[in-house]
């Protein structure tokens, strides 16, 4: 018998995949005006930012400085070099420096 936790569980899926594929069924983003679809176009970004700044400065809570000189570093080495490895080796460099050499 199927217990009711997997019905709920069963059913929490099939809403989530029907409001995911509604608009792919009906195209509901072609008839956008073009200030709307660049607005769209920034809300990954934006939610993005918003999930991991706080993390930035509770990373380290002893020395916020940390976090916040590894991300400098990691956006100024991806917008420079590009990729993903020198971007993150550079914001451990940067994050390990601050750690070692400016702890309060």
């Amino acid at each position: 018998m199927i217990s009711e936790i997997l019905i709920i569980i069963l059913a929490c899926g099939a809403v989530n995949y029907l409001l995911r594929v509604l608009p792919f069924l009906f195209s509901i983003g072609d008839d956008l005006p073009s200030y709307l679809k660049r607005f769209l176009d920034y809300m990954p970004i934006a939610a993005l930012g918003a999930l991991i700044l706080p993390g930035i400065i509770t990373s380290f809570p002893d020395n916020p400085a940390a976090g916040i000189a590894g991300v400098a570093a990691a956006a100024l080495t991806a917008w420079l070099a590009g990729g993903l490895i020198l971007p993150v080796f550079s914001s451990i460099g940067a994050a390990w420096i601050v750690i070692q050499y400016f702890t309060y």
